[in-house]
């Protein structure tokens, strides 16, 4: 037996002794009704605006069904883990079909080289040698910027290519042998440092969680959903690609490149196939509000958008009200908005937050945020804001918490946030110590209710879970909690568009706070000094710290997670390494550390 397959989810009752479990998931049988009922609909993916490739829901089922097929003849069995390396398009999509209704597990990983291709390869074969996986699916050419090409097994993983005709039958599938508890989907998280943690997403996770979305975004076989979101990544894999399938409604995708490279063309889609459901975290609303023009602008219809999902970073409330002015001339209405909060390890959705009027942010004092405490603000005193990000989806429950005293606190109290329920996976692959660590937190006194620790920062505010940042990242200067994001979205205003900064604390050294910030590769000795002095002056003024280190570096360079997120202690080493591209250094009075 597997390491997988010991590991019953939670919420789901084990077979009954002396009864026989009925084969399969009602997850992937979910699945195959909803291609079954989906009357020609199915996925559209653009490579470009005009290079188009489109698969039915009724010929993907048959598709998977026979690659399922060749899976079994390839030796797989259930409990298997099988790495997923493709570009985004269709093939990935139809691989992780195969994979589902063989009873294997998928493993999405990222391949786009980019900057660095010797550093994917070696994200690739660590994640391999970590899942024990038995095969690599991929499709013709995908790896040859890894340095792979015509190679027919990686690190004893044999490597198949699916992106030909299917050999086999559909006819010749049948359910396979595994239960609700089957491993479906090994997630490998971002990673600040070190290798990712893969973690465990099971059949039942998957269904419960693909219930709670659609009880709250209202996705139906008659939705059209847009999207660019990477397929290796949670929010993009369960919100965007699975979450149509789930409901047999439409989907129009296409690749991060082509977003980053034109935004107009996601609002594009929208707007030529009447999108009712999209979703995108903070920056893409932020870009698209910057960088449409007047005359793109005149040519979308954003009217028929009904839910626009943002998460995956902090929700901020000046991005949500810029976006929503810039493009009310093409329909688009601010209640569409939907903030949420979510992480691999809850499948994906936590929270959401849905209403007939768009979003506000909640305006609270800022010294009391440095107390741990969401208070009104007094007459002149500073504020800040936060957007909830509501309640528990279905079958999951919220405690926040006292992590040093595992004490669950009041209502306006910032704690740690603590998830159990349904959607809860089952611990992280082949690492029990921080599976038991993280997964398996109990409140004092109350030792029969078991939490996931999220690491996440938040308080409960009339009954809507509020973000405040993360337990790690959090900056400690003198008894004030400092909200590194904050710090970086006031250095925003300063920095050139599309540049991003990390802010970090630096314990016994001087200063005590750190930021590195990109910067445009443009700019003179001049520029950077100047900048370099407004940085501190800001973050004097607006958080009054006594004192800000600035390390400047080139544009693009800023250490980020494959999701996007910037990496403030992966940043902070690398500092200390100096090996990061430095243009410039000040105000730090020793090596930064």
């Amino acid at each position: 037996m597997t390491e997988s397959e010991v590991h019953v989810p939670r919420g789901v009752a084990p077979a009954r002794e002396g009864g026989a479990a009925e084969i399969g998931t009602e997850f992937v049988r979910r699945l195959r009704r909803s291609s079954m009922d989906a009357a020609g609909r199915g996925i559209r993916f653009y490579r470009s605006p005009v290079d188009v490739a489109e698969v039915s829901y009724v010929d993907l089922d048959a598709d998977a069904r026979a690659r399922a097929v060749e899976l079994v003849r390839a030796g797989l069995v259930p409990g298997d883990v099988v790495i997923l390396a493709f570009e985004p398009g269709l093939p990935f999509v139809r691989a992780l079909l195969a994979c589902l209704y063989a009873g294997v597990a998928a493993a999405p990983v990222p391949i786009t080289a980019m900057r660095n291709a010797d550093a994917v390869h070696q994200r690739l074969l660590a994640i391999l040698e970590d899942a024990g996986a038995k095969a690599v699916l991929t499709e013709t050419g995908a790896l040859d910027g890894l340095g792979l090409r015509g190679e027919t097994s990686i690190a004893d993983a044999a490597v198949i290519a699916v992106d030909g005709p299917a050999a086999a039958s559909p006819e010749d599938w049948s359910m396979p042998d595994i239960d609700e508890s089957a491993l479906a989907i090994l997630q490998y998280t971002s990673g600040s440092t070190g290798l990712p943690k893969g973690v465990m997403v099971s059949h039942a996770n998957l269904y419960a969680n693909q219930q709670a979305i659609g009880d709250i975004v209202g996705l139906t076989a008659e939705s059209v959903t847009v999207g660019w979101l990477p397929h290796y990544h949670d929010m993009g894999l369960i919100g965007q690609i699975l979450q149509p399938i789930f409901a047999g409604g439409t989907l129009h995708m296409t690749s991060p490149s082509q977003f980053l490279r034109r935004p107009v063309l996601w609002l594009r889609l929208i707007s030529e196939h009447k999108a009712t459901h999209t979703v995108g975290p903070d920056f893409a609303f932020a870009l698209c509000s910057r960088l449409v023009t007047d005359d793109q602008l005149a040519e979308l219809d954003l009217s028929s958008l009904q839910t626009v999902i943002t998460g995956a970073e902090p929700v901020r409330m000046d991005t949500l009200d810029a976006f929503t002015a810039r493009f009310a001339p093409a329909g688009f209405r601010g209640e569409a908005f939907v903030p949420a909060f979510g992480m691999a390890e809850t499948t994906l959705l936590i929270t959401a937050h849905r209403d007939t009027v768009p979003p506000r942010a909640i305006v609270v004092s800022a010294d009391a945020l440095e107390r741990d405490e969401i208070a009104p603000a007094s007459p002149g005193e500073r504020t800040a804001e936060l957007v909830p990000c509501g309640r528990p989806g279905a079958g999951m429950d919220i405690a926040i918490v006292d992590p040093a005293a595992a004490a669950e606190l009041r209502d306006g109290r910032i704690g740690e946030i603590w998830v159990r329920g349904t959607s809860v996976t089952q611990g992280y692959w082949r690492r029990p110590d921080e599976t038991a660590a993280e997964f398996g937190a109990t409140l004092a006194g109350v030792a029969d209710e078991v939490y996931l620790r999220t690491g996440d920062l938040g308080a409960m505010v009339d009954g809507e879970l509020v973000i405040t940042g993360r337990l790690k990242d959090l900056i400690i200067v003198r008894g004030r909690n400092i909200y590194p994001q904050d710090l970086e979205h006031s250095a925003a205003e300063l920095l050139g568009a599309g540049c991003l900064s990390a802010a970090f604390e630096r314990p016994g050294a001087a200063p005590e706070v750190g930021i590195v910030a990109e910067v445009d590769p443009s700019a003179t000795a001049e520029d950077l000094d100047a900048l370099a002095t407004a940085l501190r002056a800001r973050v004097a003024t607006e958080f009054t710290l006594p004192a800000l280190g600035v390390a400047l570096i080139r544009k693009g360079t800023l250490p980020r997670t494959t999701s996007g997120k910037v990496q403030r202690a992966l940043t902070r080493r690398l500092l200390h390494q100096q090996r990061l591209q430095l243009v410039h250094l000040d105000g730090f009075e020793t090596v930064p550390a």
